[in-house]
Parts: structure tokens; C-alpha cells; sequence
């Protein structure tokens, strides 16, 4: 016996444990990730279960994974006339010819959907009510039967009445079951349709193995043998969703002075030049703009932007006059590109894509093995895009959680990997997207669990009293000029007069910024 009882206290010092309980061999089963993953959906009909399917597509795609979802509905209307198929008397229990029909349809989505894993897909998403014991049994049997493949239920449990209601004309509205209908007339279907499920609808059980059930699309999260990747990155992410909007802005730190250039001529740690503070003082002026439009039209008190930086100095420094409060976030420094691009590119480039031109130039073997994956493909001594992606994860989690405006100031390369994701884009490509210095893309939540996106120079500072189809008329119009081979101010000038005579909107032009713009030669 210990002395002072410093095993009780502190912990036992022997190794290993003697306890081999039923529980703890489930677990260390549990733990390995399967080599494919059936994520399946269980819900009634309104509950937000096609919304969550497609947050989960776009993460999981981002994250560099094979993943699809393979939604029943849309199997089912492929086989039966919507106008049929569709209407509440399609999915009556005691219908045995429907209730034939929708299983053959259902087993044919879930035959496809292991048939993708087969094929080396990693995650395939099963979109149905699944709501008896007896139907999630049978499929757990055949996603199992080879041993190669694990299987994950999600339930969408929604007893808000506002939210239900919610998801209820969204179905009706957007749905092609009930495009024949009127909206009442589908309302009144919808909710004799989900009656026919409530007549025999069976939540998942601890028994059934590994679940995850949101409330309320997440307002309550309950979780059930969830380990191995499961635990790391979809849980969290189901978390983190909601149905809430806000505006998120994302942008490059503004520019760097060349005196404040450390060792070798490295920007890494160099302050903004004037050019840079100035433009600190113009995002401060949106964001506050911006914002305030947001809460006045949501109808609800005013609460602070979050605001997430890098932690160069150059992207603190161009948050400071728009928050007191900076979430630094090392995740959101530049890709290392390890000994390449000292000197010429550490952190700051001027073009609106990084500088694949001169690095092809200069390391051309590089390049041709970086453009055969950009994905996986490292650069010496440095990272991948794929080390970006994995360590923004937590930051796009977070971001995803907030409930109020989010600004977002880095760095092209980290930059490039979360527009990917709002935009829908496959992550292989992100290292093609283009984002201009003084840019700020805005991006906006849909209802149906994608984004909007929009982009707002800075540099310009147009304000066309809120007319948007015009300033991006104006915009694009001084992009087109800027981009001739020889860029030519008196073009610039005509194309305003013209919005001044012809558009009735009043438009208010920086002539400052515009001459700026134009090389000297060409004024």
C-alpha cells in the first residue's frame, strides 16, 4: 500500500489495464476508421435532413475526400411520375404497392452508394427517412456484410414548431413533388405525408450503434460511439452548423512597407505601408457599413464582429481599426513554402494569384510535378496544400459556429483554400482562384446550405446608393479597362460619364484611386 495514498490521489503507476468489459472491446473496435464510411440520414420528412447531407458533402469534399450522397427521393422520382410519386397517399404504410416501391428505390440508391465506396469513394451520404428499427437494421447488414465499410447514423430531431414550419415551405417551394400544387394545397399534403411516417417512426437507439443526433439543427447534440475521424471532424462540424445568416468577409492584408523587410528581404514580418493603412481604414469603414445594414434588416440587437486574423503583423495591423478584439490564428498564416520563394515570395505577391509564372520560371520541375497534383504535391521543406487544408479546418468549424459577421483577414494561399469551400469549388483547383489586393468577397449562407458570394473592391469606393447590378457594372467596366494591354485613363473617364448621363442610380467616384490605378505613361 502507497504511502500518503499518492495512488488514489495521483493515479495508479501500473501499466495497463486488467478491465476487459464489453464496452472497452466495442470502443477499441470502434476506433480505426473503416476504409468507407456511409454517413446515413434518419428524420422524418421537414426536419432539415437534405440541408445537413448537403453541409456535410461540401466539408468532406473539401477536406479532399471522395464523398457524394445519394438521396432517395431523387431515385424515387426518377422511377415514379413526381405527380404521383410525390403526393402523401405515395408514402400511406398501408399501400403495400408503395411501400414496395419505395424500398426497390431505396435499396437501389444504397446498392449505388456502397458500389461508389467500392470504387474508391470514401464517403457516400444516404439521404432518407430510414425511420423503422427494422429498415436501419437491414442496411447496417449490408453496408457491414464485407467488413470493409462502417456506417454512421444521423438524426434530425425537430420538435420547434417555427423550424419545422420553416423546413415545411422550404420542401414545398423548391421541391419538384409539389411544383403541380399550390402552397397551401402542398402544405396541406406535406403534413398528411409526415403523419403517415409519425404512424411509424422509431428513433435510433444506443443499441444500433455509432449516431449522431442534432436538435433543432443543433440547438442540442447527442453523440454515440463516435470515434476515429467521426469524432475529430464531422462531429464537430454537425456542432457547428445552423440555419442562421450572417455575412462572412474574407480578404488579404493589406500592403506591406519595403524599409520594414526583415533579413534577406523577407516581408514576413514587415508593417503596412501607408498604402496598407489606408486600406486598414477603408475595411474598417465597410465592415462597420456592412454590419450595420446586416442587423438593422435581421431585427436583431447589434453584437461585435468576429474577427479572425493571421498572425502576421501585416493582417493584425489591417484588423486593428475594425476591432479591439483579434482572434489570431497561426492556422491562418501563408503556405511554407519552404526553401523556395526567398526573397522574391514569402508571404506578399502584387499579381491577383500567387506567382506560378515566375516560379515556373525558376523552379520548373517543381511546377510541372505541383500542376500533376497541387493537392499532395509538397514543397521542399515546406508544407502542401493539403497541410493548409487540415490546419484551417478548426478555423472553418469555428467560423461555421458563429451566429453573427465574421471578417476574415490572411493571406492568398490560405485564402484561396477557404473560398474553395464557399464557393463550392473542388479543393484541387483552389490554387487557381483569384483574389486582388484590396478585395473583399463576401459570402452569404442560403437556405439551402450553400453560399452567395460577392465582391466589393475597396480601392475603388463606389457608392451607387445601394443600386448592387450597377456598381458591379461600374466595377467590371474598370477592370476591363485596366486589364488592356495598354491601359488607358481617358477610356476610364469616358465609361464614367456614360453612368453618369444614362443610369438614373447617383454614383460617387475616389478619382484618386481611379488615376491610381493607371501607370503614369498612360494618364
Amino acid at each position: 500500500m502507497s504511502a500518503g495514498g499518492d495512488a488514489y490521489y495521483n493515479g495508479s503507476a501500473e501499466v495497463g489495464s486488467k478491465i476487459l468489459s464489453d464496452r472497452q472491446l466495442l470502443r477499441e473496435q470502434l476506433t480505426p476508421n473503416a476504409r468507407g464510411l456511409i454517413v446515413a440520414m434518419v428524420g422524418l420528412p421537414a426536419r432539415g435532413k437534405s440541408f445537413i447531407s448537403r453541409k456535410v458533402e461540401r466539408f468532406l469534399k473539401w477536406g479532399g475526400n471522395r464523398t457524394q450522397t445519394f438521396n432517395v427521393g431523387k431515385y424515387r422520382r426518377d422511377a415514379v411520375d413526381p405527380e404521383r410519386s410525390g403526393k402523401s397517399d405515395f408514402f400511406d404504410n398501408s399501400n403495400s404497392d408503395s411501400v414496395a416501391q419505395r424500398m426497390q428505390m431505396a435499396m437501389a440508391a444504397l446498392a449505388d452508394a456502397i458500389k461508389f465506396l467500392d470504387e474508391g469513394g470514401k464517403f457516400a451520404i444516404f439521404d432518407a427517412t430510414n425511420s423503422t428499427v427494422a429498415r436501419r437494421q437491414m442496411i447496417t447488414e449490408k453496408v457491414t456484410a464485407g467488413g470493409q465499410y462502417s456506417i454512421l447514423w444521423v438524426e434530425a430531431v425537430c420538435d420547434e414548431r417555427e423550424v419545422v414550419l420553416f423546413n415545411m415551405l422550404t420542401k414545398v417551394r423548391y421541391s419538384p413533388d409539389f411544383q403541380h400544387m399550390t402552397e397551401e394545397q402542398a402544405m396541406q399534403d406535406l403534413k398528411q405525408r409526415i403523419a403517415n411516417y409519425e404512424k411509424i417512426y422509431e428513433t435510433v437507439q444506443d443499441s444500433e450503434g455509432a449516431f449522431i443526433k442534432l436538435f433543432n439543427l443543433s440547438s442540442k447534440v447527442m453523440a454515440n460511439h463516435c470515434y476515429g475521424r467521426v469524432a475529430k471532424s464531422i462531429l464537430p462540424f454537425l456542432m457547428a452548423i445552423h440555419i442562421g445568416s450572417r455575412p462572412i468577409w474574407l480578404t488579404r492584408a493589406g500592403a506591406g512597407s519595403p524599409e520594414s523587410k526583415g533579413q534577406h528581404g523577407s516581408d514576413r514580418a514587415s508593417s503596412l505601408s501607408q498604402e496598407g493603412q489606408d486600406f486598414a481604414k477603408r475595411l474598417a469603414k465597410f465592415v462597420k457599413t456592412r454590419a450595420q445594414r446586416y442587423w438593422e434588416r435581421s431585427g436583431k440587437p447589434q453584437e461585435e464582429t468576429q474577427v479572425f486574423t493571421s498572425t502576421m503583423p501585416r493582417a493584425v495591423s489591417s484588423a486593428r481599426c475594425t476591432a479591439a478584439l483579434i482572434d489570431q490564428r497561426s492556422a491562418l498564416n501563408p503556405i511554407d513554402k519552404g526553401v523556395l520563394g526567398a526573397g522574391w515570395w514569402d508571404v506578399e505577391c502584387a499579381e491577383d494569384v500567387p506567382p506560378w509564372k515566375e516560379m515556373d520560371k525558376r523552379h520548373p520541375e517543381f511546377m510541372k510535378q505541383f500542376q500533376q497534383d497541387p493537392l499532395y504535391c509538397q514543397f521542399p521543406g515546406g508544407e502542401r496544400y493539403m497541410d493548409v487544408v487540415m490546419r484551417l479546418e478548426s478555423v472553418l468549424i469555428d467560423v461555421e459556429m458563429c451566429t453573427s459577421p465574421v471578417l476574415i483577414v490572411s493571406h492568398i494561399t490560405t485564402l484561396q483554400v477557404l473560398l474553395a469551400y464557399f464557393k463550392g469549388i473542388p479543393v484541387e483547383e483552389a490554387w487557381k482562384l483569384s483574389l486582388p489586393k484590396n478585395m473583399v468577397v463576401e459570402v452569404s449562407p442560403t437556405e439551402g446550405g450553400g453560399f452567395l458570394s460577392e465582391e466589393h473592391d475597396l480601392c475603388l469606393s463606389i457608392d451607387v446608393g445601394g443600386n448592387e447590378p450597377v456598381r458591379h457594372s461600374v466595377l467590371l467596366c474598370f477592370r476591363r479597362a485596366k486589364e488592356l494591354p495598354h491601359p488607358c485613363l481617358e477610356c476610364a473617364i469616358h465609361i464614367t460619364l456614360f453612368f453618369l448621363r444614362y443610369l438614373s442610380s447617383p454614383i460617387h467616384l475616389d478619382y484618386g484611386r481611379i488615376i491610381a490605378l493607371f501607370p503614369a505613361q498612360n494618364r
